[in-house]
């Protein structure tokens, strides 16, 4: 049986070259009224498709608006926490295709 040798390690002199960055990926229910990107209701246990508009699916065109409610809770919070809170926010909005969303394409 063959034993692979361990991969060298590096030296202090090759990591003084490098600087440790970590982040955190925080997700909070910040207990507005309506949700973050459109003016529908933010309300638990609605039955289910009855919140949405086009904006919340993603329609082409449909632009989002910013709850400002929503920022001032989460710039609150991070000041709470004394986090560093950036000047500049960008949203980038992810797409995922499932096979029940009105949007799906046609293959």
């Amino acid at each position: 049986m063959a034993t692979s040798a361990a991969p060298p390690l590096a030296t202090s002199e090759q990591l003084s070259n490098y600087e440790p960055v970590i982040g955190l990926e925080v997700h909070v229910q910040l207990g507005t009224r309506t949700k973050i990107f459109c003016s529908c209701p933010n309300e638990f246990g609605a039955a289910p498709n009855s919140n949405v508009c086009p904006v919340c699916l993603g329609m082409p065109g449909a632009l989002p608006v910013l709850n400002r409610d929503a920022v001032e809770r989460a710039i609150e919070a991070s000041l709470a926490l004394n986090c560093r809170i950036n000047p500049k926010s960008i949203f980038a909005r992810k797409n995922y295709f499932y096979p029940d969303l009105p949007k799906r394409s046609e293959e």
